[in-house]
């Protein structure tokens, strides 16, 4: 039982991270196993990098994200502008200024929008930022034109001097940001900046430009996918399910259950007091002390302040002790926001309402624990009470 409690914690930090390390060793692995692939493999894989980021991009303007949307571009602008140059300049492209200077902006980019904050795709601020772009790019050519090399050291291979250096830096304040976040997106944008990176290393093989960049462009593809679908159906701030998980999973209930609502007592004042993102810490605290008691498949973050619990094969009375004890175990805890300040003392008020035959479905159950639940904070804070 301590083993498997021990995997319970490790699973889900090892989960996020499964796929795109997995997609990444198999192209670094599958280019040094089975290089040089034939010239029709080779035009697959370069077909299915394009397809994979028109689907991406397409996704993403569906959902209006914009976070990934520049980092694609980045990938595919370096792949398109290193054939083209490989085609022109032969076997020394990587000599040329025309190169060195794009080894120099294009890691400089994926940092810049690796740690922009996510926003909506569609705004005036992006066409700005693409119009930015196109002028970085301008202005590289000009320098490759002139024989300008921002490039300091290069020496004689595809990625050498203060490129390697800035590539090896980007990747290493990815990979610490990703660890500190444990985001599905940051781990997808981790690994497939690493793949980009090595696929500069090894630009000089047609075999592990389309490998590496087809896997940077594949991970965003799931990446992408999984958060969406995790943001739909999870709370991507407690992790918990959220209010959507919880109207697909109605129908699932069985045919005796009891649903309690949790709600944090003072809600506006905390954020009033301490801020959104100390009032978001809070109810981070406060729902690791909720999960403390009940299992993570029965509670769904409902709204900001809200928690419901569905206690299955339970009748009101059953459900309202193990609510009780919820209750009571917040009361008592002290929560730690800074370790040199006093410890606070947070409440909360819950209610629970149990199913009857009556009953259409479980929404009215839940509107029945609501009007209980307000009945109860009209007066008083900090109790549990019975629909």
């Amino acid at each position: 039982m301590k083993y498997a409690a021990q995997i319970e914690k490790i699973v889900p930090l090892i989960t996020p991270v499964f796929i795109p390390a997995l997609i990444f060793a198999a192209a670094l692995f599958g280019f040094y196993l089975y290089a040089p692939l034939t010239t029709a493999a080779n035009l697959t894989f370069h077909v299915l990098f394009y397809m994979t980021g028109f689907a991406c991009f397409m996704i993403l303007l569906y959902f209006n994200r914009r976070k990934p949307v520049f980092f694609m571009l980045c990938a595919a602008v370096s792949y398109i502008l290193i054939n083209i140059i490989k085609n022109k300049y032969g076997a020394d492209y990587f000599s040329e200024p025309a190169y060195q200077n794009l080894c120099i902006f294009i890691p400089l980019n994926l940092a810049l929008f690796y740690f922009w904050p996510p926003q909506r795709l569609l705004t005036r601020t992006n066409v700005w930022l693409l119009l930015i772009i196109f002028c970085q790019y301008a202005l590289g050519e000009q320098l490759s034109r002139t024989g300008i090399s921002l490039n300091a050291g290069s020496g004689a291979a595809p990625l050498s001097g203060m490129a390697l250096w800035l590539f090896g830096a980007v990747v290493l304040a990815m990979f610490i940001q990703t660890a500190l976040s444990g985001s599905i997106l940051d781990y997808a944008l981790f690994f497939s900046a690493l793949s980009i990176s090595f696929g500069f290393y090894y630009s000089d093989s047609p075999t592990a430009l389309t490998l590496l960049f087809g896997a940077a462009m594949l991970s965003l593809l799931i990446a992408i996918s999984q958060n969406l679908y995790f943001e739909t159906y999870r709370d991507p701030l407690t992790g918990l399910h959220s209010r959507n998980a919880y109207i697909l999973h109605t129908r699932d209930f069985p045919l005796k259950y009891s649903i309690g609502i949790v709600t944090i007592d003072d809600f506006d004042k905390l954020r009033f007091r301490f801020g959104n993102h100390r009032q978001n810490q809070l109810t981070k605290l406060i729902a690791a002390r909720i999960l403390e008691y009940e299992k993570p498949d029965c509670v769904y973050r409902y709204s900001a302040d809200e928690f419901v619990i569905v206690f299955k094969s339970l009748d009101k009375n059953e459900s309202f002790e193990r609510l009780e004890t919820v209750r009571r175990a917040i009361a008592s805890a002290a929560f730690i926001l800074n370790p040199r300040r006093p410890a606070l003392k947070l409440t909360v008020s819950a209610a629970v309402s149990e199913k009857k035959r009556s009953d259409a479905n479980s929404f009215e159950v839940l509107v029945r624990a609501h009007k209980a639940l307000d009945k109860t904070r009209s007066f008083s804070h900090n109790m549990t009470s019975k629909a």
